[in-house]
């Protein structure tokens, strides 16, 4: 059974400070976070299409935020978010925060609702693989797959591979 909680207030001024340090747009649109630990003792605490995520970030519905509810939510395993260091915390939160684009108009201001919030806009991944390993092994550099590896190292290797290039800093 999926249990939910509000989350402490650390991971809200954790999300302040991100958005503060690298997020004028979100700070500029004042957006508001409704932030919940979610935790299930027979399997996934979070998940998205289908597989276990570490957090979900979503943007609330008019209707609810009418009743008082924040502009976007952010769900979290509370479990894994226990048993990560504070950079973890930090880098995990900031994925979440990353997918919220504030909506502007053709003059440059801030869209808003029927209630004054900003119109907010998931900002999808920039890559997004959906992998067999038994079709790479038997393909090898045919397989789609390794196809998609190759280009996500090519063009960005270093950022998401720091450790194969001698960069521990960044792993």
């Amino acid at each position: 059974m999926k249990v939910y909680d509000k989350a402490p207030q650390e991971v809200h001024d954790r999300c302040a400070q991100l958005i503060e340090s690298y997020y004028p747009d979100l700070a500029k649109a004042e957006l508001t976070l409704d932030i919940l630990f979610a935790v299930n003792e027979n399997g996934d605490a979070v998940s998205h299409g289908g597989y276990p995520a570490l957090a979900m970030v979503r943007i609330v519905n008019l209707k609810d935020r009418v009743k008082g509810l924040a502009d976007a939510e952010i769900t979290i395993d509370q479990k894994a978010y226990e048993d990560m260091t504070d950079e973890q915390k930090d880098a995990l939160l900031d994925h979440e925060l990353h997918h919220l684009i504030v909506l502007r108009d053709d003059d440059g201001f801030i869209k808003t609702d029927d209630v004054g919030r900003p119109k907010l806009k998931i900002k999808k991944h920039d890559y997004q693989m959906g992998w067999f390993r038994e079709v790479a092994v038997r393909h090898g550099r045919n397989s789609p797959e390794v196809y998609q590896a190759r280009i996500l190292w090519e063009r960005d290797g270093q950022a998401f591979f720091p450790m194969l290039l001698g960069n521990q800093d960044a792993a």
